[in-house]
């Protein structure tokens, strides 16, 4: 009854706290609202319950939690929120609280749920620890799949981009027309750029911007080649349409990079998983006779 009342806790505190973080993330979207819908007379959501009774929890958890983790990490994992496109939704402090409460829940869970061979307290230490990088492990997922995204639309991006300029528009009109139809994080991210220069940052600056908070080779080579060529002077359509065949082809080699390692990667699963049912299969009838003829 005592392991069945802890692990009843330890849910209470995972629900509570999923609770939290949603309502703390309504809360941070609400600032970023058009400004249409803003001038309507709706009044602004409020924090709900869960974010006003565990946001003292949450942030001392994340106190703790900070001591803890180096300075290389906190920066690590603020660079991740960027990557994963969360800037302004999510802080370093909740992914500390989110590590808090993964810990916790992985300390209860070794205690309850552990062999009876090793001791709970033992086997509690090692879930937390390995329930503490969980949150990491996810952030770290969706920036990559971000960044993945951001790599799959660029080249379609900058065809469309070069047929825009040499067409005879500048390049933030051509931005414009670009974003207009594309969609995903990388059209997020031209549209934010935009902005920035609406609001009176200097192109360069925005482009540096932009590469700061992507971290896509393609990208950044394709800032870095604008950024020359308003440096030097060049034409800015020519830069595009070698820049264009350029992010192609590393497509092409990362495909093919790929593919090559495909029969390593399912080596394994076939001797571990598939040959030993084929074995029993092929194998275990005639081992069972052999087996009973020589015991008779």
């Amino acid at each position: 009854m005592v392991a069945l009342a802890v692990l009843l806790v330890a849910v209470g505190l995972g629900v509570a706290a999923a609770g939290l973080f949603a309502s703390r993330l309504v809360v941070a979207g609400h600032g970023e609202v058009d400004a249409a819908i803003l001038d309507r007379d709706a009044a602004p959501p409020t924090p709900g319950i869960a974010y006003r009774a565990l946001a003292p929890v949450g942030a001392f958890g994340a106190r703790l939690m900070r001591p803890l983790a180096p300075a290389a990490r906190l920066e690590l994992t603020r660079q991740r929120i960027i990557y994963a496109g969360l800037e302004g939704r999510r802080t370093v402090e909740q992914i500390l609280a989110q590590k808090a409460v993964a810990t916790v829940a992985g300390f209860v869970l070794g205690l309850v749920a552990h062999p009876h061979e090793i001791p709970g307290i033992l086997a509690g230490i090692v879930v937390a620890i390995l329930a503490s990088f969980v949150p990491d492990v996810l952030l770290d997922s969706k920036a990559k799949e971000r960044q993945n995204q951001i790599a799959r639309a660029l080249p379609d991006a900058l065809d469309l981009l070069a047929i825009t300029v040499e067409a005879g528009l500048g390049l933030e009109q051509a931005l414009t027309i670009v974003t207009e139809r594309l969609t995903g994080p990388l059209g997020d991210e031209l549209r934010r750029m935009l902005r920035e220069i609406e609001l009176g940052v200097d192109r360069r600056q925005a482009l540096e911007f932009l590469r700061r908070r992507t971290n896509v080779r393609e990208l950044s080579a394709f800032v870095v080649a604008l950024l020359q060529a308003d440096e030097l002077g060049m034409a800015v359509g020519e830069v595009l349409r070698v820049q264009s065949a350029q992010v192609r082809l590393v497509r092409r080699q990362f495909a093919r990079e790929q593919a090559a390692k495909t029969p390593v990667k399912i080596l394994f699963p076939v001797i571990f998983t598939i040959f030993p049912a084929m074995f029993v299969i092929t194998i275990g009838p005639g081992a069972l006779r052999i087996a009973q003829t020589i015991l008779h």
